[in-house]
């Protein structure tokens, strides 16, 4: 996946906390980025330590999701894996566990929740059952 199997022992799901998904809006949203950048996006919306973001923004780092540029004067941060990416593992991961542990429900689930959608979204449901039949 993103993260090397010796550094990533559990899904990329799991791995971040709430602090660190604000954390990496912020970086999907700005892209190369200072401790002081982060703080700044935080500190508008509530009351957050400049030492809680740095420190928050090195683990992020360590785990893989952010890479730490050091020429700068400031070391600057940007995302290694995009917002896309971590929201395509979330998902899988998610729906792997449901399936895994309750696939009737799971599936049911599914099937009406699309049901709720426009025809377009069913229409692409169809068509995507279809293809991996005709794979198969």
């Amino acid at each position: 996946m993103f993260l090397s199997a010796a550094r990533r022992r559990h899904s990329l799901a799991e791995v971040l906390g709430p602090l660190e998904n604000e954390i990496m809006e912020v970086v999907w949203e700005t892209g190369d980025v200072t401790v002081r950048d982060v703080h700044s996006s935080l500190e508008a919306r509530r009351p957050i330590a400049y030492t809680t973001v740095m420190t928050t923004l090195g683990r992020l780092a360590d785990k893989g999701f952010l890479r730490r540029i050091e020429e700068h004067p400031a070391h600057h941060y940007e995302a290694v894996v995009t917002r896309d990416q971590y929201a395509r593992s979330t998902v899988k991961n998610v729906v792997d566990w449901l399936v895994d542990h309750f696939p009737d429900p799971a599936v049911a689930y599914f099937v009406d929740r699309v049901g709720e959608e426009d025809d377009e979204v069913i229409d692409r449901l169809r068509r995507a059952i279809e293809d991996r039949k005709r794979a198969r």
